[in-house]
């Protein structure tokens, strides 16, 4: 019994070290989010993330978050496509 508890421990240590290791090493996702437009939407585009990043940051059910700075947002930022 004593084996299975040492064993369970073991793993348990093991698993969290690679979560961990993986977490440290991981640069993370991807911090600009590309919105692609046509280019005569381009100023509509820019022109609308500016109002929106003007706005305050706040939750799904409308309380404001703790941070106020947009330092852990993504940045956004309109780029004209040709299809």
């Amino acid at each position: 019994m004593k084996r299975l508890a040492l064993l369970t421990a073991a793993a348990t240590c093991t698993a969290v070290a690679a979560y961990a290791a993986t977490e440290a090493l991981n640069p993370g996702a991807a911090t600009v989010i590309e919105i692609e437009v046509a280019p005569h939407e381009l100023a509509q585009c820019r022109e609308t993330l500016q109002q929106v990043g003007s706005m305050a940051a706040v939750s799904d059910d409308g309380t404001p978050l703790l941070f106020q700075s947009s330092e852990d947002l993504p940045q956004v930022r309109c780029v004209a496509t040709t299809v």
